[in-house]
């Protein structure tokens, strides 16, 4: 009976192995069918995007010669004299500026292999006699010239026009040409796919190795700030000491992450999205202004669409551009700049005490007051500049004029003018330049941050962070976070100018003696630029990018808001 029991347990547990095998098998084969079914659709999507691709590349390679466009110019009878003639001045540009880039690349040839100018020379000449263009160049140079022209520009009918004479290129009876055509344009199409599937994989490899890079960094961080809570820390320091240190470290480590993490992901080339053919690479991100991103362009090169603008803006644009462009240039250091001598001479008379104060008034006229950066940049100048012209500069020209009074021997020369005073006329000037400070604070919500290639993964300490957009009573958007902490230095701005207002109103109702009220006010505008002290901290460099967290912009030689170009060490 034992025997049998066993053999009877044995066969169900074999049957049950046997069941259980079989359904394994069958989740791995619906597994596999699905990752299969998965593969061939993604495989599919890829080689219809790939197909679609090549066909958008293969419509704008498509070749149009001059004499075709004009051409087919003419046969469109709905166009006006003055649509004719502005279509013509486009091709006309554009002609120039292909015949530049030809003779340009061809110059740089000859002196290469050491030939003489003539080449040069008959390079042009054939440049003028024959250029040949494709759709996708003179789309491009269309948008551009259109952000120039926007009112007198007839984009839509020079579109329609290079269709018309690309589809007549492509009947034209060519059978030789067309093979050779059709064959390196296969070439080229190849090739672009394979040089875009190297370029996809090699950012999926930098993304991959910067997320994980980023996970260690992030643990690495909230270890240093567990560490640094404990070193700040004495036994016998009382509680309230204790708790705000957690508090600020836990307020200023989510910054710091966010400046590190930014390096990051410079450091692997995440920094360069992938742009639209013909853009450059420096251009800025601020594209609500069409002709700056048109003379944008141009500064890169393709000054063609440029000298129509300069020449409409005249005198006051060159010397605008001249003035940014060496104050806060775009692809200069701190350290270039000091060698710089305009930047030394206008830098030296925003210190000086009247004079100062003027320029940096002058200054906020012509900056750019749309972008965060800049705006920040000039809030964080013009109190650093109070705090050594009010303040520090002053100080130490009342100390010298009490001085000078005890010298004479009588402290009635303070009395007749010798003293520090503070007149009417300087006391308006003085509330001007609060208004100025105020009025930049109240322009910071309203700035723009260019947007980033790729944004930063948020990590768990920033998403506390996240702050809502608000609408103001026109419904414009305000974004309470720029600037970072700056911003928050409006408060102590405000509290200051309160306690100045206090003082002063105490001066005026105490009854002083004339004299000893102007006195009084010198020495309350003083303190006032004394009290601009806090902002020298947003002038370190380390710390202004963790406190700010800004996207460092300056001006090219126009005086459009560009890209900081970082130069690299050979």
């Amino acid at each position: 009976m034992r025997r049998r029991c066993s053999s009877k347990a044995s066969e169900s547990e074999a049957g049950r192995r046997a069941t259980m095998l079989e359904s394994v098998l069958r989740v791995r084969l619906l597994y596999g069918a699905v990752a299969m079914s998965a593969g061939v659709f993604v495989f599919s999507f890829l080689q219809e995007r790939e197909a679609l691709e090549a066909e958008e590349q293969e419509s704008a390679e498509r070749p149009v010669t001059t004499e075709l466009f004009l051409q087919a110019m003419e046969d469109m009878p709905q166009l006006s004299a003055q649509q004719r003639l502005e279509m013509r001045r486009f091709w006309r540009n554009l002609c120039k500026k292909q015949q530049r880039q030809l003779v340009r690349t061809s110059s740089g040839r000859s002196i290469s292999n050491g030939s003489e100018d003539g080449a040069v020379l008959e390079t042009e000449g054939s440049a003028l006699a024959s250029v040949e263009l494709v759709v996708g160049d003179i789309q491009r140079f269309a948008q551009e010239y259109k952000q120039v022209f926007p009112d007198i520009f007839p984009e839509k009918q020079v579109l329609d026009a290079t269709e018309r004479a690309a589809e007549a290129a492509e009947n034209q009876p060519a059978v030789w040409n067309g093979i050779v055509g059709s064959t390196s344009a296969m070439i080229l199409s190849t090739g672009k796919r394979l040089n875009h599937i190297a370029q996809d994989t090699k950012g999926e490899v930098q993304l991959a190795m910067h997320r994980t890079m980023r996970k260690y960094l992030e643990r690495a961080l909230d270890i240093v700030a567990s560490r640094l809570k404990h070193a700040l820390k004495d036994p016998d320091m009382p509680s309230y000491f204790k708790t705000n240190i957690d508090i600020g470290i836990e307020q200023f480590m989510p910054d710091v992450k966010m400046e590190i993490f930014r390096k990051t992901r410079d450091l692997f080339g995440q920094e360069s999205s992938p742009r639209p053919r013909g853009i450059p690479s420096n251009s800025s991100s601020s594209d609500r202004d069409p002709g700056r991103n048109a003379l944008r362009l141009s500064a890169q090169g393709d000054v063609t669409a440029i000298a129509p603008t300069a020449r409409r803006f005249g005198l006051f644009r060159r010397i605008r551009g001249h003035i940014l462009h060496h104050l806060f240039p775009h692809d200069k250091s701190i350290w270039r700049s000091f060698k710089d001598p305009w930047w030394l001479a206008f830098t030296s008379v925003g210190l000086l005490p009247v004079v100062g104060q003027l320029w940096w008034l002058f200054l906020f006229l012509i900056k750019d007051k749309t972008n965060e950066h800049q705006l920040c940049q000039f809030i964080v100048g013009f109190k650093v500049a109070q705090f050594i012209t009010l303040g520090v500069l002053h100080l130490l020209l009342g100390v010298f004029a009490y001085v000078k009074c005890i010298l004479q021997g009588s402290m009635l020369a303070c009395q007749d003018g010798g003293g520090p005073t503070l007149d009417a006329g300087t006391a308006c000037f003085f509330l001007l330049q609060i208004v100025l400070v105020w009025t930049a604070f109240f322009r910071l919500p309203y700035t723009e941050r260019p947007q980033e290639a790729t944004l930063l993964d948020r990590t768990r300490s920033m998403e506390s962070r996240v702050q809502r957009i608000y609408h103001d009573a026109f419904g414009n958007e305000l974004h309470l976070n720029r600037g970072g902490y700056l911003m928050k230095l409006c408060g102590y701005e405000t509290v200051s100018f309160a306690i100045i207002i206090a003082l002063a109103g105490l001066v005026l109702w105490l009854p002083f003696e004339p004299w000893q009220r102007k006195a009084l006010f010198y020495w309350l505008r003083t303190t006032y630029g004394l009290f601009s002290f806090p902002f020298l901290v947003f002038k370190i460099p380390v710390l202004a990018n963790v406190l700010m967290h800004t996207r460092q912009m300056g001006y090219n030689e126009q005086g459009e808001t560009v890209k900081i170009v970082k130069k690299r060490r050979d």
